[in-house]
């Protein structure tokens, strides 16, 4: 009986954690800003694969 009081109240405070961390991350505001890095970075590629020639001629 004990055994699983000890297992549900582990679940339960693991449950806790996980909530805490996740709601951590969604308000941090590093997570926008990886967003929109990754935003400009596919912009970049799109244009580095639009304008080859611009490499060309500065190598």
């Amino acid at each position: 009986m004990f055994v699983y009081i000890a297992l549900i109240v582990w679940f339960l405070s693991l449950l806790v954690f996980m909530l805490i961390i996740r709601k951590a991350i969604d308000g941090s505001r590093a997570t926008d800003k990886l967003d929109e890095l990754i935003q400009e970075i596919r912009l970049l590629r799109k244009e580095i694969k639009e304008n080859k020639h611009i490499i060309d001629k500065r190598l």
